[in-house]
C-alpha cells in the first residue's frame, strides 16, 4: 500500500524538536554578516562578494521545476499531469488535464506540492468541492483551502521571493559548483535553526513555504529550501531524510552528473563564528557516515512510495573531489580563478581549485 506522505511530515515535525541541534556551533541567532563569509579571520586574500550580482540574463521562475532521480521512479505522465495542476493554480482555475488516478493522487499530494510547489501545499487538496469524483475522464479537480484570490495573491508573491533570491545570488553563466556553492552559502547565511516554527504553523500551513517566508526553521525545512533553490537554477536535488539513530534531513543534489549530500542545517551562521563551515558542502556517502548520520533506511518525499529501499532508484555519493572538510571556513570566491578561498582548523589561509574537476 502506498505510504500516505502526510505521515511522512508528521514524523519530519516530530524528529526535528531533537534531532537537528548537533553541529560545530549552536545556531539559535542570526548573524548579520559582512560581505559573502562574515570573516573577520587575518588574510592575504580579498573577499569577493558572491550574494548581491548582477547577472545579464535574469532568472525566471520556474513553476515546472523537475528532478532527474525522481523521474526514474515517476514517469513523464505523472510530471506532464502535475505541470498542468501548477498552470491551473497560477490562474486560479479548479480543474486540469490529468493522464490518470495514480498521477492525479501523485500531481495533488501534499508532500509532493510542499517541495515541488511550496505555496500551494497544505492549501489545495486533490478532490472536488461538491463531493463528485475528484478525477474521472483525464481532468482531476482542485478544492482551494483559501479564498482563490488569496491563494492567487500569495503564490505570486511566492514567484517574487524565488526570482529575487535567484537573480541576487547566482548569475547565468555560473557553473552548477558555483550555483550550488552561492546557494549555500545564501541559506547559511540568511536562515535561523528555530524550534518554534512548528508551534507557529497550524495544520493549513506547509513547512517548505512558511521557511522561505520567515527564514527561519529546522533540518526538515531547510533540507526542502535548498533543495527547491537548486532546482529553479537547473540543479537536480532533493530532500533527503532519516529517522534512525540520529534523526535528520539534509539535500541530495546531483553537480556535474555526480552525487552529493549538501546539508545547510550544520552550515548555518552561528553566533560567534566567524565565515561559514564548508565541511557540509559536496559530502560523499563516506563523509556523511562519518559525520554520524547512517545512510541504511532513507526517506525522500516526492517517490511515491517515500521510502528509498522500496524503490530501485539509487542516491550514491561516491566522489569526494569537491569536498573541504575539517572545519574550514569559507573567506570568498574567485570565480574568475576557479578558486575558494577559506581558512582551515587553525585558521590558516587556505585555497581550493575547482576548475579542472
Amino acid at each position: 500500500m502506498k505510504r500516505e506522505k502526510v505521515l511522512s511530515l508528521v514524523l519530519a515535525f516530530a524528529f526535528l524538536v531533537s534531532g537537528c541541534n548537533r553541529g560545530k556551533a549552536e545556531t539559535t541567532e542570526q548573524t548579520v554578516l559582512s560581505g559573502v563569509a562574515g570573516q573577520t579571520a587575518t588574510s592575504d586574500v580579498t573577499e569577493t562578494s558572491v550574494t548581491e550580482t548582477t547577472a545579464s540574463e535574469p532568472f525566471e521562475f520556474n513553476p515546472h521545476v523537475y528532478s532527474g532521480k525522481i523521474a526514474e521512479r515517476v514517469p513523464q505522465d505523472y510530471w506532464d499531469s502535475f505541470y498542468n495542476l501548477c498552470d491551473a493554480l497560477r490562474k486560479g482555475e479548479d480543474t486540469f488535464q490529468c493522464s490518470s488516478q495514480e498521477a492525479y493522487n501523485w500531481a495533488t499530494d501534499v508532500g509532493v506540492l510542499c517541495d515541488l510547489f511550496p505555496p500551494a501545499g497544505a492549501k489545495i487538496e486533490g478532490k472536488s468541492a461538491d463531493g463528485s469524483p475528484a478525477f474521472e475522464n483525464g481532468t482531476g479537480k482542485i478544492r482551494y483551502k483559501m479564498p482563490v484570490e488569496d491563494f492567487l495573491k500569495r503564490e505570486s508573491d511566492f514567484e517574487v521571493l524565488i526570482t529575487d533570491i535567484l537573480n541576487s545570488t547566482i548569475e547565468k553563466d555560473d557553473s552548477e559548483y558555483e550555483r550550488a556553492l552561492k546557494l549555500y552559502l545564501y541559506v547559511a547565511k540568511n536562515y535561523v535553526y528555530d524550534t518554534s516554527l512548528i508551534d507557529k504553523m497550524g495544520d493549513d500551513e506547509n513547512y517548505v513555504y512558511a521557511c522561505f517566508m520567515e527564514k527561519r526553521g529546522q533540518c526538515v525545512n531547510f533540507a526542502s529550501v535548498y533543495a527547491y533553490l537548486l532546482l529553479q537554477a537547473d540543479i537536480d536535488a532533493v530532500s533527503y531524510r532519516i529517522y534512525e539513530d540520529l534523526c535528520h534531513a539534509w539535500t541530495y543534489a546531483v553537480i556535474d552528473g555526480k552525487g552529493y549530500h549538501i546539508d545547510t542545517t550544520w552550515a548555518l551562521q552561528a553566533d560567534g563564528v566567524d565565515g561559514i563551515y564548508l565541511d557540509y558542502f559536496m559530502m560523499s556517502d563516506k563523509d556523511r557516515i562519518a559525520d554520524g548520520c547512517t545512510l541504511t533506511n532513507p526517506d525522500v518525499t516526492l517517490l511515491p512510495e517515500c521510502n528509498v529501499n522500496k524503490t530501485n532508484v539509487k542516491f550514491e555519493a561516491t566522489d569526494e573531489q569537491y569536498c573541504i572538510r575539517d572545519y574550514c571556513r569559507f573567506v570568498s570566491l574567485d570565480e574568475e580563478k576557479k578558486t575558494v578561498h577559506y581558512v582551515d582548523l587553525y585558521n590558516e589561509p587556505k585555497e581550493f581549485y575547482y576548475g579542472n574537476i
